[in-house]
C-alpha cells in the first residue's frame, strides 16, 4: 500500500472527505488525488497538527498502526492532549549533501539555528537536502533525506547509500570498499559516465550517517 493508499484509508475511516483534508491543511481539494510518491515535510507537519491521532509514521512507512493509542499521547495539567508533542522533530541542515563531487564548504552548524522539520520516524537525527543529479532517481536533487549518525569503524554495510560529512564538505554515495583499509570508493546511481567514483580516507571523515528515509518533493 503507497502513502496515497494509506492517507485515503484514513480519510475514509474518519469519514473526512478529500476537498475537506485539503482544506484543513491549507492545500487544494485535489492535493490527495493529485498525490504521487510521498509528502513533504512541511504538509506532513501540517497533517500531524490537524490530525493528531494520526500515526505518521504508519503513513510514511507503513509500519505499526494507523492510529495512535490515545492512553499514550501526552497530556496537560487540564487532562487534555498535547498535540504539538505528537509528532517528531528533527534539524534540517543548512547545506546540501552533493551528489556530485566533493565541494569545499563544511562547516559547524549549530542545533539551535536550524529550521526543525516533521519525521515520521524517531530513528532519525538530522534532516538534510540532497543536491545534484548523481544519486537520482532514488534520491533527486531538491529531496530531503532523514539520516542517522553510525560508528563508521565499528560498521559499514557496503553497496549502501550514505552521507559523509568530510573534510571537504557533505556528500551523498554508496560506499564501497576502498582499494586500502583507510579509504571508502564513493559510487553514484545515475550511470551517466560523468559521475565517476572517487576514494575518501577515515581520516577526512568527521560523520557518517545512514539514511532513514527519502522525502518526497511533492
Amino acid at each position: 500500500m503507497s502513502v496515497k493508499e494509506r492517507l485515503i484509508a484514513y480519510l475514509d475511516y474518519k469519514k473526512v472527505s478529500k476537498s475537506d483534508f485539503g482544506r484543513s491543511i491549507g492545500v487544494s481539494s485535489a492535493y490527495v488525488t493529485s498525490m504521487r510518491k510521498s509528502i513533504d515535510p512541511e504538509k506532513l507537519q501540517s497533517i500531524a497538527k490537524n490530525y493528531p491521532d494520526l500515526n505518521t509514521g504508519w503513513l510514511m512507512t507503513g509500519e505499526g498502526e494507523m492510529l495512535k493509542n490515545p492512553e499514550s499521547l501526552p497530556m496537560n495539567n487540564a487532562g487534555i492532549n498535547e498535540t504539538d508533542q505528537l509528532f517528531h522533530t528533527v534539524p534540517l541542515v543548512p547545506l546540501s549533501a552533493q551528489g556530485g563531487s566533493l565541494n569545499d564548504f563544511s562547516e559547524a552548524i549549530k542545533e539551535s539555528d536550524c529550521e526543525r522539520i516533521v519525521s515520521p520516524v524517531k530513528a532519525a537525527d538530522l534532516a538534510i537536502t540532497v543536491s545534484g543529479d548523481s544519486m537520482a532517481p532514488e534520491f533527486p536533487s531538491g529531496c530531503k533525506i532523514l539520516i542517522k549518525k553510525i560508528d563508521e569503524q565499528a560498521f559499514i554495510e557496503w553497496g549502501k547509500v550514505y552521507v559523509l560529512d568530510t573534510c571537504n564538505g557533505v556528500v551523498i554515495k554508496e560506499i564501497h570498499r576502498g582499494h586500502s583499509e583507510d579509504e571508502v570508493e564513493c559510487h553514484s546511481i545515475n550511470p551517466d559516465p560523468k559521475f565517476q567514483p572517487f576514494s575518501v580516507r577515515f581520516t577526512d571523515i568527521f560523520g557518517m550517517y545512514r539514511i532513514i528515509m527519502c522525502l518526497s518533493l511533492k
